[in-house]
């Protein structure tokens, strides 16, 4: 499939997307507090805006290169400098094949996100962040310096919690399991 033609179903699919997202914020998260608070809903309205705008460039620089009669071109370094590049733009504007080790990563990332999901249930923020920032760093992307990895679990965690329960005052996921936290 051709990079235009994949921009022009991806663009309004993202879109799609962020309106639906949009719409299931503004009907589960409650809003601020006070007035003037940014509240629980800032930042994944702000998500779904920027999304919702991405999807939108993308399905109009598509449309607009094809009612100008000529594919969407990419910048230099755009996602295909590894593969052999021509002139021609059918072949040089085609989606290259994805590697199995591609494949093995995308399934990983979404395998640690569905375990993030179930830690948080259970073990709360404050355990599951750290444990799933060091199987991300160790194992998926095979850092192997322990001090940095475990000094960038517990910052990011010590961090997060800091600027959305302290400053913000949202409330983060206790877990089932751990009643103490």
């Amino acid at each position: 499939m051709r990079l235009d033609r994949l921009d022009r179903r991806l663009g309004p699919s993202l879109t799609l997307l962020a309106l639906a997202w949009l719409w299931l914020v503004l009907a589960y998260i409650p809003g601020a507090r006070a007035e003037g608070e940014p509240g629980p809903r800032a930042f994944p309205i702000l998500l779904g805006v920027v999304l919702a705008g991405l999807g939108a460039c993308m399905a109009v620089l598509a449309l607009v290169s094809v009612w100008r009669g000529r594919p969407a071109t990419r910048p230099a370094g755009a996602g295909l400098a590894d593969r052999p590049s021509t002139d021609h733009p059918a072949v040089a504007e085609t989606i290259p094949s994805i590697t199995g080790r591609e494949a093995t990563f995308a399934g990983s990332t979404f395998g640690l996100l569905i375990l993030y999901a179930f830690l948080l249930d259970k073990a709360g923020f404050l355990i599951g962040t750290p444990v799933v920032i060091v199987l991300t760093m160790g194992g998926l992307l095979r850092v192997r310096r322990w001090g940095l990895v475990l000094s960038l679990a517990v910052g990011f965690t010590l961090g997060c919690w800091v600027v959305f329960a302290a400053v913000l005052g949202t409330p983060l996921p206790r877990g089932s399991w751990v009643m103490w936290l």
